[in-house]
This record gives C-alpha cells, sequence and structure tokens, in this order.
C-alpha cells in the first residue's frame, strides 16, 4: 500500500488519484475496439427571406415554397434506426434579425395526437412535441435547446459539454406558431439572433431536430441518435449551412423592474414595502454578454421543495434565478454539486441558514470565442441580521462574491480548464479563496476521462491568520465512463482533504477517499410489448484519509423492465455499512449510536405512462436501517384533464424502528398548474412536513404581456404544524413584480 510521510498527505493523495487515472487509461483499448465512428452527417441549407413571416403555423408564405426540405428521421427508440412512423419534414429560413424553423409533421391518426401542457416550461416530454437544437459555435459541445407541442407551449434550455451541464430554469426570448390539421400538425419557431451567442464568421451550425409521436412512445431524430447517446450528444448533430448571420450591433436590453410586498409575521409584525431595480444585458459581441443587476429581487421564484433528510450530510437545492442562469453551464467545475463544486451560485444571497440576504448588484461576462470559455461573475450581498423562532441570532456580514472559470476546448469534444473564486467579507471573517485545475478528455465517441483538482486559501482558519493553504484543504479525483447501446460502465475516484470546505461552493463531506463503479446491462429482447431489460450494479465506498471503512452503499437491480407502453417496474437489493465516530441524532432525542452499523433492504418502484390523463409513480423500500428497520413508501399521481389544468399530488412516509426510539415521517406535496394561455399562468404549491412541523402555501401568478417583460403576483403563507388538524399561523406575504423590457 503506498505510504504517505506526515506533512504531505495531499501530495500522496494526489499520487493515489493519478495511479487510478492510469489505470482508467488501460481501459482505453477496450473502448477503441467496440466504438462506432458516425455515419454520414446529414446537411440542410437555410435561405434568406426579405419577407415577412407570419407566425400562425401554416407555412404558407412564398419563402417556405423555396427553401430546401429535409427528411429522413430515423428512431431511437422504439425501433432503434428504424424510419419514422410519421413522415416529418422542416425547412430553414432566416432574415436580418431572425432564424425561422417550418417543421411539418404529418400523421396518419391526428385525432390521436397528445397534448396537454400549455403552460411555459412545461414538461412536454409528455406530449407530441418537436424539439430544435442549435449548436451555434459549431464546437461539438453545447447547445440551445427549443421545445414545442402542438398547442404552442414553449420550453427551451441551455445544454453545456454534450448534458454534463443542463440549465433547464432558462428562459430564452423567442416565439413559436403551430397549427392542427387533419394530416397533422405543424410548427413555426422564431428565434431572434440577439437570443443566442454565436461566431459571425461562421456560415455552419450543428443542428438536431427531434419528434416526438408520443401515443407510440417514439422518439425520432433528424441526425441519427442511438441507444448509447441522448438528445445532448451534440457530436452527433446535423449541419445547418447558407447562413449569412448579422455583425455585432449594440444588442442591450434593459429592464426596470418595480416591487411591492406586504408581510406579515406573528413575531414581528406587519410592514410593507416598494422597491424599484435594474437589469441589463449587453451583448458586447455576439460571442459575450454582459448581465448586470442592481438592487436585484428574486421573490418571482418558486419555493424550494420540502425534503426528509434521513442521512448525517446536507441537502442539495437547485438554483433557479435568472441572473445566475444563462451560460451557467460555463460555470461548471469537476464533478460538480452536489458530489462537490468550488462554485455555487445559491451561495450568494442566501445564508447558511436559508434567509435571503440583499443582493445590492452583480455583474457577470460569459461567452465563448476561439477555442475558449469564458467566465466572470462578481456581485455585493448587504449585511444582514436574522432571528429564529428561538431568539438564535444569525449576523451576516457585507460580502463579495468573485469566480473566474476559464476552459480550453482540445480536438472535438474535449477540454481542460481552471477555476478561482474569492469571498471577501466587511469584517474579514469568512474571507476565503479557491482555486482549481480539471480536463475533461473524450479519445472515442464512447469514452470519457476526467479529472480534477482544487485547494482553498481560507483566512478564518483558525492559527491561520496569514490565510497560507492548510495541508488538509485540497481535493482530486479522476473519472472513466463507458457506454454502448447494450452496455455502460463508470470508475470514480476521489479524494478531499479533511479542510475541504469551500464556502462559495458545495461538498458533502470531507477528509474521505472516495472508489466507485457501476456496471449497467440493457439487453433488448425481441419480444414486441418488452422495449428492455435493465440490470446493473453501483458501489459507492468511502474511506477515511487512514483508509478505515467509513460508508459503503452497494446497489443491485436484480431486474428491470421497460415496457413500449412507457411503463417501468425497476427492483433493487442493497446492503449499506455506516462506521460511526460520534452518535448520529437522526431525529431530536433519537440516537444512533458509535460503532459499525451493516443493513440491507430491498427496493422497487412503477411508473406509469406519465402521457396519459392519469398517471403515477410508486416506490418502497422495506429492510433494515442502522440498528433497525425502516418501511418507506412513496405515491405520486398526477392528473391532466385537459390543456388548462394539471394536479400532481405526492405523498412520501418513512416508518424507522431504532434501538434508540422509533419515529415516522410524513411529507405531503401538492402541486397545482392552471394555463390560461402560453403566457398566462397561475402554479400553486402546497406543502406539509411533520418533521419540521411546517405547512407552506406558495401561489405564483405570471403573465408576459410581452416577449421578456413579466408581471407577477405571488402569494405565500406559513404555519407551524405539529399536524395537519393544528396549523398555527406563523407569516404571510403578498408579492407584486412588474418588469418592462427595452
Amino acid at each position: 500500500m503506498l505510504q504517505c510521510r506526515q506533512g504531505i498527505e495531499w501530495q500522496c493523495g494526489l499520487r493515489r488519484v493519478a495511479i487510478a487515472a492510469l489505470a482508467a487509461v488501460f481501459l482505453w483499448p477496450l473502448a477503441i475496439m467496440a466504438d462506432e465512428g458516425q455515419g454520414e452527417v446529414p446537411e440542410v441549407r437555410a435561405l434568406r427571406t426579405a419577407g415577412e413571416i407570419t407566425l400562425d403555423g401554416r407555412l404558407d408564405e412564398p419563402i417556405w415554397q423555396q427553401a430546401p426540405k429535409a427528411t429522413g428521421f430515423t428512431q431511437r427508440n422504439p425501433e432503434p434506426g428504424a424510419p419514422i412512423s410519421q413522415h416529418t419534414e422542416f425547412q430553414v429560413v432566416f432574415s436580418d434579425t431572425t432564424l425561422y424553423v417550418g417543421i411539418r409533421a404529418d400523421d396518419d391518426d391526428a385525432a390521436g395526437l397528445v397534448a396537454r401542457e400549455m403552460q411555459r416550461d412545461g414538461s412536454l416530454f409528455r406530449d407530441d412535441g418537436l424539439v430544435v437544437l442549435l449548436d451555434t459555435f459549431h464546437d461539438h459541445r453545447n447547445t440551445y435547446m427549443f421545445e414545442t407541442n402542438p398547442l404552442g407551449a414553449r420550453t427551451d434550455a441551455l445544454i453545456a459539454d454534450e448534458g454534463e451541464m443542463n440549465n433547464f430554469q432558462w428562459d430564452g426570448l423567442w416565439r413559436v406558431g403551430t397549427s392542427r390539421g387533419p394530416e397533422g400538425w405543424i410548427a413555426e419557431f422564431a428565434i431572434p439572433f440577439s437570443t443566442l451567442r454565436f461566431d459571425p464568421s461562421l456560415d455552419t451550425w450543428g443542428l438536431q431536430i427531434r419528434r416526438v409521436v408520443r401515443r407510440n412512445n417514439e422518439f425520432a431524430f433528424w441526425a441519427p441518435i442511438g441507444l448509447d447517446a441522448n438528445l445532448f450528444r451534440v457530436s452527433r448533430y446535423g449541419h445547418l449551412t447558407g447562413l449569412e448571420l448579422p455583425e455585432p450591433s449594440l444588442n442591450l436590453q434593459i429592464m426596470p423592474f418595480v416591487t411591492g410586498a406586504y408581510r406579515d409575521n406573528v413575531d414581528t409584525g406587519s410592514d410593507d414595502e416598494t422597491d424599484a431595480g435594474l437589469d441589463i444585458k449587453w451583448g458586447l459581441t455576439r460571442n459575450f454578454v454582459l448581465d448586470l443587476t442592481y438592487n436585484t429581487d428574486f421573490a418571482e421564484v418558486e419555493a424550494d421543495a420540502l425534503q426528509v433528510n434521513l442521512t448525517r450530510f446536507s441537502l442539495f437545492f437547485p438554483e433557479k434565478r435568472d441572473f445566475f442562469l444563462e451560460n451557467s453551464g460555463i460555470f461548471g467545475f469537476g464533478p460538480g454539486a452536489p458530489v462537490l463544486g468550488l462554485f455555487f451560485s445559491r451561495r450568494i444571497g442566501i445564508s447558511p441558514e436559508g434567509n435571503p440576504v440583499p443582493l445590492e448588484w452583480g455583474a457577470r461576462l460569459s461567452g465563448r470565442a476561439g477555442g475558449w470559455n469564458v467566465g466572470f461573475l462578481d456581485a455585493q450581498t448587504d449585511a444582514a441580521t436574522f432571528t429564529d423562532e428561538d431568539g438564535e441570532r444569525e449576523v451576516v456580514p457585507e460580502t463579495n462574491w468573485g469566480v473566474l472559470r476559464v476552459q480550453r476546448n482540445l480536438g472535438e469534444r474535449s477540454t481542460v480548464g481552471m477555476m478561482f473564486t474569492n469571498i471577501d467579507t466587511e469584517d474579514g471573517s469568512g474571507d476565503q479563496r479557491s482555486y482549481g485545475l480539471d480536463a475533461n478528455i473524450k479519445p472515442t465517441d464512447r469514452l470519457t476521462l476526467s479529472a480534477f483538482w482544487a485547494r482553498i486559501e481560507d483566512d478564518s482558519a483558525a492559527g491561520d491568520a496569514s490565510g497560507s493553504p492548510q495541508d488538509g484543504a485540497w481535493a482530486a479525483g479522476a473519472e472513466a465512463e463507458w457506454e454502448s447501446d447494450l452496455w455502460g460502465w463508470e470508475l470514480e475516484v476521489q479524494e478531499i482533504g479533511e479542510d475541504f470546505s469551500p464556502d462559495f461552493g458545495f461538498v458533502r463531506r470531507n477528509g474521505i477517499r472516495r472508489y466507485r463503479g457501476e456496471l449497467d446491462w440493457e439487453p433488448r429482447p425481441e419480444t414486441p410489448w418488452i422495449l428492455n431489460y435493465n440490470f446493473g450494479t453501483d458501489i459507492d465506498v468511502f474511506t477515511r484519509l487512514d483508509d478505515s471503512l467509513e460508508s459503503l452503499w452497494a446497489s443491485f437491480r436484480f431486474f428491470g423492465i421497460e415496457l413500449e407502453t412507457a411503463n417501468e417496474i425497476f427492483f433493487f437489493a442493497e446492503h449499506s455499512v455506516e462506521d460511526l465516530d460520534e452518535p448520529f441524532e437522526i431525529r431530536p432525542d433519537i440516537f444512533i449510536p458509535v460503532g459499525r452499523h451493516e443493513f440491507s433492504s430491498l427496493r422497487g418502484f412503477w411508473a406509469t405512462n406519465s402521457s396519459l390523463p392519469l398517471s403515477g409513480f410508486f416506490a418502497a423500500r422495506f429492510g433494515e436501517f442502522f440498528d433497525g428497520d425502516r418501511t418507506g413508501l412513496e405515491v405520486t399521481g398526477r392528473w391532466r384533464p385537459n390543456r388548462f389544468l394539471r394536479l400532481e399530488t405526492s405523498w412520501f412516509y418513512n416508518d424507522v424502528e431504532l434501538r434508540g426510539g422509533d419515529f415516522s415521517t410524513t411529507l405531503l406535496r401538492q402541486r397545482m398548474a392552471v394555463a390560461f394561455t402560453p403566457d398566462m399562468s397561475l402554479n400553486g404549491l402546497l406543502q406539509y412536513s411533520d418533521a419540521s412541523e411546517s405547512l407552506g402555501l406558495n401561489l405564483r401568478f405570471r403573465w408576459t404581456y410581452r416577449p421578456g417583460s413579466d408581471l407577477f403576483l405571488v402569494y405565500n403563507e406559513g404555519w407551524d404544524a405539529p399536524s395537519l388538524s393544528d396549523p398555527m399561523e406563523r407569516e404571510r406575504q403578498v408579492i407584486f413584480k412588474l418588469g418592462y423590457l427595452f
């Protein structure tokens, strides 16, 4: 075994990671022998138009009669490589300001079209749908996604590094018109060039079109995508040629906004306030965009979903705030949260206890050019003091947050990069810097090798006023991943020093070494009604830095089946080992004692076809849990009676019996979505958790009264609820926000 001399543990750990990475290299020949290159790349030429195009889903303007048509869609599911069952063709035209994509989706059973989602950013994959994906830098890595259904609903996303970083919270400025008839349906996409970042010197982009025929659970692509890849495999996209891209212009978007709020709290009383702020987006070039925000308010953001935590580690909640979302994939580093990340934007404007901290201003520069990806962010938060219901005070100093991210593209799909973060607090109590290097190497179409190294300088570290790095304030890791039509595997190793705690990032545990392996096998039988079987195993091992075992989790997926009806059934056998150095208080006054705990359980779930008006999900877990037993149940039911209304009810239950005491947890979640039009909706989220003894209601009305300009009305109410039958009002908020985009 590799021995470490005292004082150079980080060097020894780095050698371990290097050895693991070297071992992965020996797997290259196996991957290369089984690798398959991409076949002929499809191509379509865009045609310039000088006339106006009306977005009515008709395709009756003269330019549509002249533009080249592209067809030849092939299935990914249910019959990989077979021609699409319904004829589909598309055309692309462009003006000085806008890219238009017209898609004709014929259907021999037009009455059977599934279309029940109308809300902005709804779950359109449950309906018949069309997706347009644009690789605007033609770097075979990153793409914009625009999706619609026969009702003209819109969903969009930013995809980075072929799906390594996906941002579905992003809302771009674009429009779509659809029409339905006896021969099928038609969609006209209008995507302004000002919405996109691109290299104006190019005349060719990457392009992918996907069609979903929902009643057949059929997914078909213009540029073929096999079972070893997915929608975001940008390197397999086709080519969009003939573009004449506009030169950079001022490209300035200014959105002032006003807010008003009324708050009533049983402890602090009631108050009301009005305020104003400003958001600016300036396309410095077609490659780089500067975002500025002043006196920012995020009151319109949907509330986080409650979770029940039965582990010793922190929960992870995703970013939802618009300012931090565009080009957020550039800021991804290493394995990323929730495993480990140097940068996690939710640290800005949210205190460690989860209280909102005023964001005075923020600036972000991001873009891609000449094979480089660059992201810079600087934000300033104000000082704040909070007092909880027990009288405990949380004092947050005025803080400046800065991050710099640089990546260099290598070859077709590989990157190397660096990241630097900096936190400066007014009183110096939380000053910290971090820096790291990472690489993502893809030597073949199916093999990915990645590695990272990071280090922290913490001015607040005890006994280290100089801010020099502590010996344990570092982390490193390496991973190899390979995937084919039937097989896939992953190997991963990490070492995280005992002092590695990035205040600007996220890490679940430190002072560990992690070893993980996963193997998947998905055979596809000839049986007509079975899509595929699914078997596999996943092992995750954590040791302390002295190599003693801290945790082990092993899961064996001994049976899984996916049906052509889109129903799924999976069963797992799991075994865990937890070696506790100190008692774990899993619930108030209920402790799991020090020592090694080994326990096994069985788990399974059943999911029905989510495109149906009624669908559901059921999961169950039975077995041992630490020094006792646990039964866990999850039931979710969805009702989509029409295009206007969607209801989803979820129930999560755990019954735990331990030597130190018994307890149960119940979490209820009710979601409601009412879509009056694709641009006007009302969303509701009602949640109850007996673990936190809380009941909360979040109602959000959103009206996009013109592209990019929104009116929000938000109502929040919270109750202290030891039980659902006895809630006691805690606080109430009514919030108004109006923005106007110039």
